[in-house]
Formats: structure tokens, sequence, C-alpha cells
């Protein structure tokens, strides 16, 4: 009884996990590094923006290239993620999920890495006063 009482909470936390590993960002850097493409994708047709229509292709071509990218290493996470927690409950040591946590810190680092060139090439195709303005929206 106690056995299976385990096995169920174990399996309960796995899929919370799992969850969770999904609806991540998969970034080491979070919440510091802006996500500027998602802002000018909310202002889009914003008039004291005023992008023009070179600008917008060009942003468009940044965002479809970083979406793919970051979806791409966050796919090959969750699985790796999932696959450390489903260990830990299992009672694997550090020493055995070693190879998984650096193949995670490989994916972690290719997102990083992703939205780091985002933001750069976002910033040369704005102008001085379109990011200063972004800034503030």
């Amino acid at each position: 009884m106690i056995k299976k009482f385990l096995f169920t909470i174990s399996f309960i936390a796995l899929g919370l996990t799992s969850l969770q590993a999904e609806n991540r960002a998969p970034f080491l850097i979070m919440d510091m590094i802006p996500h500027m493409t998602m802002e000018i994708k909310k202002n889009w047709d914003n008039k004291e923006l005023a992008l023009d229509s070179k600008q917008k292709t060009k942003l468009l071509e940044i965002r479809e290239e970083t979406m793919a990218g970051v979806m791409n290493a966050k796919k090959k996470l969750a699985p790796l993620e999932n696959e450390v927690a489903t260990k830990i409950l299992a009672g694997s040591t550090p020493e055995e999920l070693e190879n998984l946590v650096n193949e995670i810190a490989k994916y972690k680092v290719e997102a990083t890495k992703t939205h780091l060139n985002c933001v750069y090439k976002t910033q040369k195709v704005l102008s001085k006063k379109q990011l200063e303005i972004l800034k503030n929206l």
C-alpha cells in the first residue's frame, strides 16, 4: 500500500515536472535580456515606432530564425530535463546525472546565444530613435 502510494506521488510529480519543462524558457540568463522582436511584434504598426517595410522584412526574418533556433533547443531540453527528474526520483547519484546536466547546459547555451544574436541583429535594423522608443513601450 505504501509503495503504491509513493509510486503514485512520484508519477504525479514527474507529470508536473514534464509540463514545467515544456513551459520554461530555455535560456541561461532569465528576465534580463530583452525580447525585442516580441515587443516589436506587439507594436508592429505603432506610428511612433514607425517601422518601414524594409525593416519589417528584416525583423520578420530575424524573428523566424530566432524562434526556430530557440524552439529546436527547447524540444531537446524538455526530454533531457524530464530524464534528470525521473532519474533523481529513482535515486541516481549526481555523478550519474553529470552527462545529462552537461547536455542540458549545452542546449541552454545554444538558446541563449540565439537570443543574444536576435537582440544584436534587431538593434542593427532599428535606428537609435526607434530603439529608444522601443525601450519605453
